[in-house]
């Protein structure tokens, strides 16, 4: 491992049981990495030098590689607890530093945005190799960097980990939420397929008292394990029942040994094509359809597997790739003789059908990476099928490789929906010698790798089964809510205080679970379901029957030490068996777990990182480019009436970014969103929107001229108002097809849009239907004032809906509702839901459409106690 030893380290004298500890946790991830990067499966992380592959087209798929190292994910317990899981901060730190070292290019993003950030003391002490203004405002990439100047590497990455462990979310106080009980929530949120919730009882059958025999509440009985040693009939019979109407489905498994021995993904393409699946004379040769289960194109353009097929099977055979966008997910077909890249839509597929009818299956070759569990060919599939009575996928070429999960190998065969009249030929390291075509359920691979499946989905992990004692913890306490003592065991365990916080959450629930009848009764019918299924005869012995009181007390106080990995060195014995089985396929206490909340909120905190407006590169002819000179910068942005820079950021133009047409009390009106110049300066813009008229507005200003002169400012804004209200005197256009626009009760219509989904803003309202548009806190009480704007601002609100200003007025006339413009006024809301998808506008636009006397009522008598604008949903509804 490339940690050093804990006992050469000066400083780790304090606490020495956790250095060790920590040591060889580390060493033992170092060993899993390895283990990783040795793997064809490019899901995985793959960090050392022999094995790294990086993506061109695709580098977020190598993100989210390492991503499942830093934090896997395993099956939840429970999709209604969203705060259930914390991350293994240890790892973390581990993975992230490997990954610094190793990869250093997926950092490029984020060294790009902190460079700025350098202060000149850290520049003189660990990179003074490069010039100051090359490494702070220079546009090199980080990787372009090290390259040029290895030694600097120790320094930059070392400022890279800083902003990592600084962005990292360290728990140090409980949360109200990190534990909702299962039991409670059962009957509403139904099987959702985890271990050990298939064996709860029923709310009522809890409410009720009832001590009889807990029912088995899903059907299993097409599950087959390992234990039970089934006849070949009686298997096939299970496989059948799990088969549902997808009976009779022909599979051959193929070697794939070939695929370690090949670097090249293109060589590896063409033996896939070369080795094919058994033919017959009724159907074409070879597939028509690639499924790659376990990404092993990772760096081939889909051009280049264009150039593959069309080498192989001559520039006839099929004459359209289907594909994946890289970058939006959307499916397409390229055109195989031409450049053509065309969306794979209802009117495409049509066109097909309607030139090549039922030969379309031999025109056209489907390519589908791991991500494309569900496309939008599924449907054309169906279709296809009822037209000409064949599969759209005659054959498909699964690679799973070293796939193991039958789930998931079944799910990449599924993506065929004419699987009883589609053939598979399913590529996996598990079988050495090529094994023909026959139904599924007669393969003894098929068996093994069922089989395995049951035994796994059965088991579970460590933390399904420690949820498990929570929710019966929150169950004997009549409690919905767990709030723990371990804040964080990272921080526990440097403070020494984890032990002892464990043995007492041990004894607490020990007391909470097992000292009510009700409570220990489903915790012995839980284990016992579990353990009589395990082909361990130790622990098979254990489930056998009810397991003794004494025994259950401490199986419980070993899987919660364990859990917080605090499980004492001891003589082997039957719980180490039983905790083995119940931590399913994990090894030692390398468990690791992740918040989904983090996971919900990553594409929101993305676009909130530091300097995450910075602009595109435009095309040359939609760049506007200006520039003034001052005597002495930093004196003038002392003063804001002298600060021209800002001055200019803050210029309002007369051309609509944004504009819509809606019907509001029976009119027909026009809405109108002008940016600020700074807004233009964002990724929220089309460059489309940069014409020359815009240009010229953009040019008027002169800070030369006196204020007051026509290039003025506030020359430019009057000229600015002027054209607003100039347009809203235009009539609206009417919906289109003279009836409904498509937007519900207000006809909704967008005429105009230079603006790109869910942007970042701050929206002044002038009058009803016009609007200015600029950045983040462009418009804050601070700065709006010095804004020639300022005097005609009604109010100012943020995309979330959130009233940032609004002028005076009297607080206690609420008369007019939702009609009346101002914070309230239901143009916001159509604003904000056509601009950022806002859930509250969606909820007011529902209830306008619904329920308008509500709306009117609560905005009438709501008294801004706390806040203003429809984003206090609850108070102003709250009608009580």
């Amino acid at each position: 491992a490339p940690c050093p030893s804990p006992a050469a380290e000066p400083g780790m004298a304090g606490n020495p049981s956790y250095w060790q500890q920590l040591h060889a946790k580390f060493a033992q991830i170092q060993r899993e990495v390895q283990d990783k990067s040795r793997s064809l499966n490019k899901a995985f992380g793959i960090f050392n030098a022999d094995t790294l592959r990086h993506c061109v087209t695709n580098i977020s798929q190598d993100v989210e590689g390492y991503k499942g190292l830093i934090a896997r994910p395993y099956e939840s317990v429970n999709r209604a607890m969203p705060g259930s899981y914390y991350s293994d901060v240890e790892r973390t730190i581990y993975l992230t530093y490997l990954i610094i070292m190793e990869d250093t290019s997926k950092y490029d993003e984020l060294f790009q945005k902190e460079r700025k950030f350098v202060s000149f003391e850290y520049y003189t002490t660990h990179v003074r190799h490069i010039d100051y203004d090359d490494l702070v405002y220079g546009n090199g990439s980080l990787s372009s960097l090290l390259a040029a100047y290895p030694q600097t590497k120790p320094g930059l990455t070392r400022f890279l980990y800083e902003i990592v462990l600084r962005r990292m979310e360290i728990r140090d106080r409980s949360r109200s939420v990190n534990s909702i009980d299962v039991v409670f929530n059962f009957d509403c949120i139904g099987f959702t397929g985890t271990p050990f919730i298939d064996n709860y009882p029923t709310f009522e059958y809890i409410r009720s008292g009832r001590e009889d025999t807990i029912p088995d509440l899903i059907d299993r009985s097409f599950y087959a394990y390992s234990s039970e040693s089934l006849e070949v009939a009686q298997f096939q019979s299970r496989f059948e029942r799990f088969q549902g109407a997808n009976s009779g489905v022909v599979v051959e498994y193929a070697p794939s040994a070939f695929m370690t021995a090949e670097t090249d993904e293109l060589a590896i393409l063409q033996r896939l094509f070369e080795t094919g699946p058994s033919t017959t004379g009724a159907e074409p040769g070879g597939f028509n359809a690639l499924v790659d289960l376990c990404g092993i194109f990772k760096k081939t353009s889909v051009y280049e597997v264009r150039d593959a097929v069309r080498r192989h099977f001559g520039p006839d055979r099929f004459l359209f790739l289907y594909h994946i966008n890289q970058a939006d997910g959307g499916d397409r077909v390229l055109y195989l003789n031409a450049e053509t890249d065309v969306q794979f839509d209802e009117e495409f597929y049509k066109h097909l059908c309607k030139t090549y009818g039922a030969s379309l299956r031999e025109k056209i070759f489907f390519f589908i990476d791991n991500r494309n569990v569900i496309g939008k060919d599924i449907p054309f599939q169906l279709g296809y099928r009822a037209s000409y009575g064949q599969p759209l996928f005659w054959r498909s070429a699964v690679l799973a490789h070293d796939v193991t999960d039958f789930s998931k190998i079944w799910q990449a065969m599924g993506r065929s929906r004419t699987m009883g009249a589609t053939r598979f030929t399913i590529f996996t390291s598990a079988v050495d010698l090529h094994q023909g075509p026959r139904d599924i359920k007669d393969h003894a691979l098929t068996r093994s790798l069922y089989v395995r499946n049951c035994d796994s989905k059965m088991a579970g992990n460590l933390s399904s089964i420690y949820q498990t004692l929570i929710s019966l913890d929150n169950l004997s306490r009549g409690a919905f809510y767990f709030c723990d003592e371990i804040n964080n065991v990272f921080l526990e365990k440097l403070e020494r205080t984890i032990g002892a916080k464990v043995e007492a959450h041990v004894t607490s629930l020990t007391r909470g679970v097992l000292g009510a009848a009700a409570t220990a009764s489903i915790l012995v019918h839980i284990l016992r379901a579990k353990l009589a299924r395990s082909s361990i005869p130790a622990v098979a012995e254990v489930g056998a029957s009810a397991p003794p009181p004494e025994t259950v007390r401490e199986l419980l106080g070993h899987v919660v030490r364990h859990k917080f990995e605090q499980r004492a060195e001891r003589a082997p014995d039957v719980f180490d068996e039983l905790l083995l089985f119940l931590s399913g396929e994990q090894e030692g206490t390398m468990e690791v777990s992740y918040t989904k909340q983090q996971q919900k909120q990553k594409t929101k905190t993305h676009n909130k990182d530091q300097d995450a407006d910075t602009l595109e590169a435009f095309d040359k002819k939609h760049q506007l480019v200006l520039s003034f000179e001052v005597d002495d910068y930093f004196r003038h942005t002392l003063e804001p009436v002298a600060d021209v820079v800002k001055a200019v950021l803050g210029l309002p133009l007369a051309v609509p970014i944004f504009s819509l047409a809606c019907t509001i009390g029976g009119r027909r009106r026009a809405v109108h969103v002008y940016p600020t110049l700074q807004f233009l300066y964002s990724h929220h813009v089309a460059e489309r929107y940069i014409t020359q008229e815009v240009r010229d507005l953009a040019g008027a200003f002169d800070p030369t001229e006196h204020p007051d002169g026509p290039g003025g400012l506030p020359a430019i804004c009057a000229r600015f108002l002027e054209t607003v209200k100039a347009a809203a005197a235009k009539p609206a256009p009417p919906p289109r097809g003279g009836g409904g626009g498509g937007g519900g009760v207000l006809d909704t219509e967008t005429l105009v849009s230079h603006v790109r989904q869910n942007p970042q803003y701050t929206l002044l309202a002038l009058q009803s239907g016009a609007y200015v548009i600029g950045m983040k806190d462009q418009f804050n009480v601070h700065t709006l004032p010095s804004h020639p704007l300022y005097s005609h601002a009604r109010y100012v609100a943020d995309e979330a809906g959130y009233v940032l200003y609004e002028a005076p007025r009297d607080p206690a006339d609420r008369s007019g509702g939702v009609d009346r413009f101002g914070p309230y006024h239901i143009e916001q809301y159509v604003l904000m839901e056509a601009l950022s998808k806002s859930e509250v506008a969606l909820n007011v636009l529902e209830y306008y459409a619904s329920d308008k006397e509500r709306l009117d009522r609560g905005v009438e008598r709501y008294k801004e106690t706390q806040g203003k604008g429809f984003v206090c949903w609850r108070f102003l509804l709250d009608e009580k």
